[in-house]
């Protein structure tokens, strides 16, 4: 199944106190607020900007140079919630959710606001469009230095979304092997290769594009590799004092 950035961030760093407070936060959105999106597998956006800046507060890749504006295509209606109940939640030292009550978690997704001055984020599944060139061109820099032979497949890519298609569309996807085993990795999407309707769309496309870096001259596509990013895991549980089993997440040689 797809997974959230911020899942495979976890995972691939072995961050076993966070993921374990968001299995417990998405075991109550599961089984009581089914229709919300999941903070697993959605995209965090804000719509406010008062309140992103507000998130500079958070840390982290939370800084003012990363933010950036986006046209959003939710595919169902996106969730609302005041982020502050995350902010605020009750942790140990060790940064792992406490308490005997999951009332907060259960005000976090029900919208309930979160003292008077709320930090909306919203959860969406689906996908966005950013808008101006900064944020692209430091992205194309960066595929550049990590993926220099895959720019063809980057520039059909771009074309492709242009044109309504998911053709190199890469997502993380977490499958499970075996059982109690589990691998993180990221696939390109590249079903339209053979679809006969959008190649006739690539032929007639005369927008933009980067001839150099569509190289007429390989014999073949780059692609990027995608395997230092991945991780497989195992998942061993333990009793804590929240109720039920909780699973931490540790780093596996399949």
């Amino acid at each position: 199944m797809p997974v959230s950035m911020m899942f495979a961030g976890m995972v691939l760093h072995q961050n076993n106190v966070r993921l374990q407070n968001e299995l417990l936060i998405e075991k109550i959105r599961a089984e009581r607020f089914p229709g919300t999106t999941s903070r697993l597998s959605g995209m965090f956006f804000f719509t406010d900007p008062k309140c992103a800046q507000h998130a500079e507060s958070w840390g982290g890749h939370f800084e003012r140079s990363n933010l950036a504006q986006l046209e959003v295509y939710p595919s169902r209606p996106a969730t609302v919630v005041d982020s502050n109940w995350i902010t605020h939640a009750p942790v140990d030292a060790n940064g792992r959710l406490t308490g005997g009550s999951n009332s907060w978690i259960e005000s976090y997704w029900s919208g309930k606001l979160f003292g008077d001055a709320p930090v909306w984020e919203t959860i969406v599944d689906g996908r966005a469009v950013v808008w101006g060139t900064e944020l692209r061109e430091r992205a194309y820099g960066l595929l550049q230095r990590e993926f220099p032979d895959a720019l063809d497949t980057l520039e059909v890519a771009r074309i492709a979304a242009h044109l309504g298609s998911d053709l190199g569309l890469s997502t993380a996807w977490l499958t499970q092997p075996a059982s109690g085993r589990f691998e993180l990795a990221y696939y390109m999407d590249f079903r339209d290769a053979e679809n006969p309707g959008f190649l006739a769309r690539l032929k007639e496309y005369d927008g933009p594009r980067n001839v150099k870096d569509l190289a007429p001259g390989k014999a073949t596509f780059g692609l990027p590799d995608f395997l230092p990013y991945g991780s497989k895991f195992t998942i061993t549980e333990f009793e804590s004092s929240q109720e039920g089993l909780y699973r931490v997440h540790r780093a596996f040689d399949i």
